[in-house]
């Protein structure tokens, strides 16, 4: 082989070589990418989960309060009732 042939194998070996490094960085750059993305969406479930935990337990509370005040209805309704009866039973006493 001649001087000249040799250089440009050299050459050419560089540019493939230089070729191939980027796209092996191209490729982690990319996994990393995927993993970011990942993360992320983990994140943001994470995230909605300990949300809707919160709602559950906020949906739970008014719940119980809506149950409270209905019996506190039929509480009051029954303590009316029995004040009607003794209104009425009163009037015609007289």
């Amino acid at each position: 082989m001649s001087e000249s042939t040799e250089v440009n194998l050299g050459k050419a070996v560089s540019v493939q070589t230089i070729l191939q490094g980027v796209q092996t960085l191209v490729l982690l750059g990319s996994i990393a990418a995927v993993f970011l993305t990942i993360g992320r969406r983990d994140a943001t479930l994470d995230a909605q989960g300990v949300r809707i935990t919160e709602l559950a337990a906020i949906t739970a509370d008014l719940a119980k309060t809506i149950g409270s005040l209905s019996a506190n209805d039929r509480e009051f309704g029954a303590r009316i009732e029995a004040i009607l009866a003794r209104i009425d039973r009163l009037e015609r006493k007289n």
